[in-house]
């Protein structure tokens, strides 16, 4: 089967960012774009009754049409799908019917956790599908249109392991020859630590070569401030964050390290599924 990503997209200046990296990406791999646009009238509860919004007739062809043009616009091969179903369904069948490297999503600039919430629909889709999922900042500049040199893997100073359909990334990984540094914040007190971390990256299986990642510390009170200053420092192309599964109802009331930095990211973001249950069992 050819290589592929699935492109979630819409046609917000976000995903214009996001499909147009998946095709700097997919360009040197020979691979292949699906995108992906999910329609589905969400009922409204008034005094009659649930009732569905009123749409224009036109609206789902012209839609189909329309991303049907820009797919053909895009550089590499590319498909357009609009599906009329639920946002998960959506996603199942996709993963279902494609099985690609990584999902592909834009990350819309948010000011606050609810709008994020509101504004990302992807960004659980790492802890509910397994799959990696790569965000990609919506002003995000041309010149960073381009295959990965060096990624940051920011791991805490523990194990850790990804969850099997994370490691799908992997031969993407390997063919742009990708080099992976392993990044851990630590405190003053933990500054001689971070071992346990860099162990537990090294036999994850996000690429071939992770055997040999190196260690970058930054040392850092804030983990959020310092994960963002450790991808200035190593000139990191894209971040890594782990998705350990607490849940998006959970951050939205406590906040998060993955919260703050996809709301600063200036480089892409793959997000990548590694429940805390897959340690403890």
């Amino acid at each position: 089967m050819k290589p592929c990503f699935v492109v979630l997209t819409d046609f917000s200046p976000a995903a214009e960012r996001a499909r147009a990296y998946a095709a700097a990406l997919a360009a040197p791999l020979g691979a292949e774009l699906h995108l992906i646009h999910v329609f589905l009238p969400m009922p409204t509860t008034t005094e009659y009754g649930t009732v569905l919004p009123i749409l224009d007739t036109s609206y789902v062809p012209d839609t189909r049409r329309s991303l049907e043009m820009v797919a053909a616009a895009l550089p590499v091969p590319a498909t357009a799908e609009l599906l009329e179903t639920s946002w998960t369904d959506a996603v199942e069948q996709a993963l279902d019917k494609y099985h690609p490297l990584v999902l592909v999503a834009g990350l819309t600039a948010t000011n606050g956790l609810l709008d994020e919430w509101l504004s990302n629909r992807a960004l659980p889709l790492a802890h509910q599908t397994g799959y990696p999922l790569l965000l990609v900042p919506e002003h995000l500049p041309d010149a960073a249109l381009r295959p990965p040199h060096r990624l940051a893997l920011a791991v805490e100073d523990q194990d850790f392991r990804l969850a099997p359909g994370a490691r799908a990334a992997a031969p993407m990984l390997d063919a742009l020859g990708t080099e992976i540094v392993t990044l851990c914040v630590l405190t003053p007190e933990q500054r001689t630590g971070g071992w346990d971390g860099l162990c537990a990256a090294q036999r994850c299986g996000l690429a071939s070569t992770m055997a040999h990642s190196g260690l970058h510390k930054v040392v850092s009170e804030l983990p959020a401030s310092g994960i963002l200053q450790g991808v200035r420092e190593l000139q990191a192309d894209v971040l890594a964050l782990l998705d350990r599964g607490h849940g998006w109802v959970h951050k939205l009331f406590s906040g998060s390290v993955t919260d703050h930095v996809l709301r600063h990211t200036r480089v892409p973001v793959l997000l990548l599924s590694a429940p805390t249950e897959a340690v403890e069992s």
